[in-house]
């Protein structure tokens, strides 16, 4: 085994202790070392959120070698808050030879984790819970973002701006003495569907997840931001394939587009100024007198519909229960 494959297998395992480790503390509120419930659950969303994650990147490397590019393994990014990680990465050592090269390459990671994110709706929606928001999410809010903030000091005094532009329009809404803040995941188009298929009605807004649901959840707004044709997300290989005469123009707007939309989102925001700085909103250049094929094309309307089953505006937000709805609540189960 080479070194380079080396890291990446220690740098999976890591990952995957940072998911299980994060999801028992941060999600389940409990110990995932001693509490054998908790243990479970965290295994259970360590497990298919990595599943989904090596999907998406196993798609991109084995099509990406197949079409003769030279490629690292994928690097994944342990991060011991949020949701455990911050994805992977694969270095391209070599460009692609042609537009299909580029277009395929870049649309088979996010179409192969979106079928293991579908399907872990598929397995994990049926076991969600009826309302209790006592239970949204164990960890406090507040906490969890004043441990954000620690980490991401410099990035808060660039979003500065656009936080204290939400608070101005309502968007931040105000605790008061006695109110419940809960942090509030919203569906994407394709947990709807399977929703009302599976459960007769989409999952309501204070719905509790079973953790393979969530990893689903975590999968779809994953594949949605990828699919964002901007630079050298997946969407924008796809886009660079499909026009390449526009492809940096569109970036360029869609990235100022992003920071705009910090407003709903500061996740928009977040990824916007990472691309900006890590250079990445920059396509990949590929031949541009090539020819997609028909695959390349169908390819690409696969990613155009899963993108908009995936896509979230305002994928989290966080809301406040007043206490009576919640002891009407408690008081109903």
């Amino acid at each position: 085994m080479s070194r380079e494959h080396r890291v990446a297998a220690g740098l999976f395992a890591l990952t995957l202790a940072s998911v299980y480790w994060t999801y028992g503390f941060f999600w389940s509120g409990g110990d995932p070392f001693g509490d054998p419930a908790v243990a479970r659950d965290s295994a259970s969303f360590a497990l298919a959120l990595m599943g989904i994650l090596g999907a998406h990147e196993l798609g991109h490397y084995l099509v990406g070698r197949r079409h003769g590019i030279e490629m690292s393994p994928p690097y994944f990014i342990p991060f011991p808050m949020a949701f455990g990680t911050f994805g992977a990465i694969i270095q391209m050592k070599s460009p692609p030879d042609n537009r299909t090269a580029l277009l395929e390459m870049g649309a088979a990671g996010p179409l192969a984790g979106a079928v293991v994110a579908f399907g872990c709706l598929l397995i994990g929606l049926p076991g969600t819970t009826e309302p209790l928001p006592v239970a949204l999410p164990p960890t406090d809010p507040v906490e969890l973002n004043a441990a954000l903030e620690s980490v991401l000091s410099v990035l808060d005094l660039l979003l500065m701006p656009l936080n204290l532009l939400m608070e101005s329009l309502g968007l931040v809404p105000q605790v008061g003495e006695g109110d419940v803040p809960v942090l509030i995941f919203n569906n994407p188009p394709v947990m709807d569907l399977l929703g009302v298929v599976l459960l007769g009605a989409p999952p309501g807004r204070f719905d509790t997840l079973t953790p393979v649901a969530l990893a689903g959840w975590v999968g779809c707004l994953l594949t949605a931001i990828n699919l964002v044709p901007i630079g050298q997300l997946d969407g924008g290989h796809v886009l660079g394939a499909w026009a390449p005469r526009w492809s940096a123009r569109v970036s360029r707007v869609l990235l100022l587009v992003a920071i705009a939309a910090g407003v709903l989102w500061t996740g928009w925001a977040f990824w916007a100024v990472l691309l900006w700085w890590m250079r990445a909103n920059v396509g990949v250049e590929t031949d541009r007198s090539s020819h997609l094929t028909r695959r390349a094309r169908v390819l690409a309307a696969a990613c155009v519909v899963v993108f908009f089953l995936t896509f979230m505006p305002r994928p989290v937000e966080l809301d406040v229960l007043p206490p009576e709805l919640l002891d009407a609540t408690v008081t109903d189960r």
